[in-house]
């Protein structure tokens, strides 16, 4: 490659490979240093609303154990249980028990027909199998679901409204003595449901709601082995003290398999234990703690950020922000990653992914193993977030609480400066080839055309053999210097020459001279003629011995130009491979 093109391509290569090596460097650290710095931000924003999420939830159970614990040793709540329980037992035979089989038909045919059409309204169409659930054991039992709950007049999920029955009964005095009063604790608190239970047999006796769970039995009856059923028995203990229960949350048959916890106090009168009184907490109202009523961005979430609470069976316990701001794309990520078409169905019909959405993250695994923590992981979509974690241990009872945002999201401003770089850089890379083309150009032309000028110059010269011929390049450079050195070249080889030549017409003028001193040798016919002729062959000896001695002193001017010549040879070849 002539030199030319070489300094273009050098220039250019130098100055590009500088340019990139530098940014690459500095935007490395740059990236490196403020991918830190985003993490570091999220995580600290994530820890605050993971440990403020956490203060709001333990003190809203705190808070319900407290208002157990004071409802229990009210005197008109103590009142309420032994006189609805005394009532409960009496109320068959004062509403005539020849009704009983009529109450019963009416009742079964209510749960075949209105309570199964309602659970797959709320199901997404699955159906309900009624017959575990008929198993009811006492008449009283048929008698009060028939009045308080298939024929009010309020209809479905509006039974509470029912004050008074009109069928002559203590029960319904005493009903209408108490309810609006739990009515009204129910909506201050944001109860879902009151319970009263008789600690004999375990019969609901009262209920604000009037779920199908009213009049059963929690020892036998059919929600025995529900939550509601464990937290009674665990509250109903025989060693005379006060407890206090909070059950796991789980699906509750009553309530259209809802997601529901409840929290259980024994309840004494005098030293004797009486009953138990359990609450059935509101999972809107959890939810609506966890989320802030959905105004995540509001509290530092950004767009992809939320906090959710995990029971032991890892389910979330409140809606995911995604399934609330985009449920089509919620439903495409957990169907890609195996979410079964009927839990589907139910999320879709009860409009929440309260206790169906199961999880297996990192971030509730340890949770739920007691670690408190940050970390970056996948969460129940399949997307990366960034994830702090919590355990809550409350009477019994573990969760975890997780708040996370996603990975694209927290690093964001971090990767459109990366982009932002990239593109800026691009064009300086352009700018710099650019610069270093035009650069290149004016450089190679500076240095190129006197040294091509010059090499075809010796080209011309080895062709030629013209000695006479002179490099006539003035500048004080590099060039420069070339020339001058090798025009005393050529100088002190057209002066070598100039002696060669001298030299050789020495030595033919001397061989020419021993030629006729031979012939005249020769010519001599006798010693003795030799002999008187001394003078005459002296004289021809040291005319010899000065021809012996023109022909070393030119044997070693033709080494010396041998050599000469050989440099002269190897600066043209340098010269010409420019």
């Amino acid at each position: 490659m002539r030199i030319g093109p070489r300094l273009i391509t050098n220039s250019i290569v130098i100055s590009t490979f500088a340019v990139l090596t530098t940014v690459l460097l500095i935007g490395g650290m740059s990236y490196t240093y403020g991918k830190h710095i985003l993490e570091d931000q999220a995580r600290d924003r994530l820890l605050v609303v993971r440990d403020m999420k956490a203060t709001n939830i333990s003190g809203y159970f705190d808070n319900i154990m407290k208002q157990s614990l004071i409802f229990s040793n009210l005197p008109s709540v103590i009142n309420a249980m032994k006189e609805m329980d005394q009532a409960f037992t009496v109320y068959a035979k004062e509403v005539n028990s020849k009704g009983m089989d009529k109450y019963k038909d009416e009742v079964i045919k209510h749960y075949i027909d209105a309570f199964s059409q309602d659970y797959a309204k709320d199901n997404g169409g699955l159906q309900f199998d009624a017959t575990p659930y008929l198993n009811l054991s006492n008449e009283s039992t048929f008698a009060l679901q028939y009045n308080y709950i298939f024929n009010n007049p309020y209809g479905i999920d509006k039974e509470e409204k029912l004050t008074y029955v009109d069928d002559g009964s203590t029960y319904s005095k005493m009903h209408a003595k108490y309810h609006e009063t739990f009515k009204e604790l129910k909506l201050l608190f944001d109860f879902e449901d009151i319970f009263l239970v008789d600690s004999t047999n375990g019969n609901i006796v009262y209920s604000v709601a009037k779920g199908l769970d009213f009049t059963t039995s929690l020892v036998d009856g059919p929600y025995a082995k529900t939550e509601l059923g464990k937290a009674f028995r665990k509250a109903n203990t025989d060693d005379g003290t006060k407890a206090q229960v909070i059950s796991e949350f789980g699906p509750y048959s009553p309530s259209n398999d809802d997601q529901s916890a409840f929290v259980a106090t024994t309840m004494f009168d005098n030293g004797k234990k009486i009953g138990v009184l359990i609450f059935q907490l509101n999972p809107k109202r959890i939810n609506a703690i966890m989320t802030s009523n959905n105004v995540w961005k509001d509290i530092g979430l950004g767009k992809t950020g939320e906090s959710y609470l995990v029971d032991q069976n890892k389910r979330m316990i409140t809606n995911s922000r995604f399934f609330v701001e985009d449920p089509q794309a919620y439903f495409d990520q957990v169907s890609a990653l195996g979410m079964d078409a009927e839990t589907i169905t139910r999320i879709k019909a009860k409009n929440s992914n309260i206790g169906l959405q199961k999880l297996d993250t990192l971030g509730a695994d340890e949770a739920l193993k007691g670690e408190t923590g940050f970390a970056i992981y996948k969460d129940y979509r399949g997307v990366e977030v960034l994830g702090a974690y919590e355990p809550i241990t409350r009477f019994g009872q573990k969760w975890a609480i997780i708040s996370e945002i996603d990975k694209a999201e927290a690093f964001a401003p971090i990767n459109d400066l990366a982009q932002k770089m990239i593109i800026n850089l691009t064009g300086v890379l352009l700018l710099i080839t650019l610069f270093s083309t035009i650069v290149g150009i004016g450089l190679a032309k500076q240095l190129s055309v006197p040294i091509e000028d010059l090499s075809s110059k010796i080209l011309l010269l080895s062709e030629t053999q013209d000695l006479t011929r002179r490099f006539d390049y003035e500048a004080n450079d590099e060039v420069g210097g070339m020339a001058k050195a090798l025009n005393k070249l050529i100088d002190s080889f057209q002066q070598t020459c100039q002696e060669t030549i001298s030299s050789t017409q020495k030595v033919q003028s001397t061989a020419h001279k021993l030629i006729v001193l031979a012939d005249e040798i020769e010519a001599r016919e006798s010693m003795h003629k030799f002999e008187d002729n001394y003078d005459l062959v002296h004289e021809k000896t040291s005319a010899i011995k000065e021809a012996g001695d023109n022909l070393t002193e030119l044997s070693s001017r033709l080494q010396l130009l041998s050599r000469q010549f050989k440099v002269f040879e190897e600066e043209s070849e340098k010269a010409s491979g420019w």
